[in-house]
């Protein structure tokens, strides 16, 4: 909570304070990926300088100052390219956010112009996969243009594809396509994340044939090929893991618009039916408070000037 008041206090806007959250959401599920890359390679590393105690190589000691130049001086070289992951990552996360609320925002232009234009035209957004949304609003502004030429708003008969709804529809379209861009997004990061750790582990093992070649045994090889494997198998199991994160953040995305989608269809599709005092009222949504605002201007505006005439 913390947190969020900072935000909102530096950026004292709501839907940009929306936008950057978002895109920092993304980025801790792709650190909390990093840090379980790191803290895995951390284990393989002590487990092979136990090893080596273990075999009583004189090496070891090599080997043990070798892992600091080795392993964290290669953390330190590819801190660049974390810092590129990161900040695509919080870029998509961002645009993520803006493809959200824009179906929203064109809604409450619309009703903004037509507030000030009775003869502006809505073109709603057809690459929006919020088509309940959509499709009603059609619907609902060209019920309010007949109202305006016959110069009142008599009680409107819906559709009965809309009469049925009484809670937040599940958009397959909305769901699919974010689902397919999150998949991809968090299959690319992880990928990118795992050359990176594959580097890591890539310079252990020439680390143990460095030792070998200074006397060791051919046992650090054997083992350290072994083990090679089962990072493969690991890195790929973090990597499902990963995405999986993704994908459950894509429903928590999903109910971020779903609500207030639903919230504006049943006001719009109340005040046709007669109810012209409805409202949208909108709790914990602050990122579409200013949108709101406006679509309730609109039907402020339509009740005095086309109910009451």
């Amino acid at each position: 909570m913390r947190i969020y008041n900072l935000l909102k206090k530096m950026l004292g806007n709501d839907e940009l304070m929306f936008k950057v959250s978002i895109g920092l959401k993304f980025v801790s599920i792709t650190v909390f990926f990093l840090i379980l890359l790191l803290a895995f390679t951390s284990v393989i590393v002590n487990i092979d300088l136990n090893y080596f105690n273990s075999k009583g190589f004189p090496e070891a000691i090599v080997f043990n100052d070798a892992f600091f130049e080795y392993i964290y001086g290669s953390i330190n070289e590819k801190l660049l390219e974390f810092l590129l992951i990161i900040s695509i990552v919080f870029i998509i996360g961002y645009y993520v956010a803006v493809i959200m609320i824009r179906p929203f925002r064109v809604i409450a232009r619309f009703c903004e112009d037509k507030i000030s234009n009775h003869s502006a035209k809505y073109t709603p957004d057809m690459f929006s996969d919020l088509k309940l949304l959509t499709s009603f609003t059609t619907f609902f502004f060209s019920r309010i243009d007949d109202a305006r030429n016959t110069g009142t708003l008599e009680k409107v008969v819906i559709p009965e594809e809309f009469t049925k709804i009484h809670k937040p529809v599940f958009e397959k379209n909305f769901f699919y396509n974010y689902f397919f861009l999150i998949t991809a997004f968090s299959l690319l990061a992880s990928i990118g994340i795992f050359m990176i750790n594959f580097d890591i582990h890539e310079k252990i093992l020439l680390l143990g044939k460095h030792i070998l070649k200074s006397g060791g045994s051919r046992e650090i090889i054997i083992f350290l090929n072994s083990q090679f494997e089962i990072i493969k198998i690991i890195n790929i199991f973090l990597i499902v893991f990963h995405i999986f994160l993704y994908c459950a953040f894509g429903l928590h995305l999903y109910g971020m618009v779903s609500t207030p989608s639903f919230a504006i269809f049943a006001t719009m599709r109340s005040f046709l039916k007669g109810n012209t005092h409805s409202r949208i009222h909108l709790v914990g949504y602050s990122y579409l408070r200013n949108d709101c605002r406006i679509i309730n201007k609109y039907l402020d505006h339509i009740q005095k000037s086309v109910v009451k005439k």
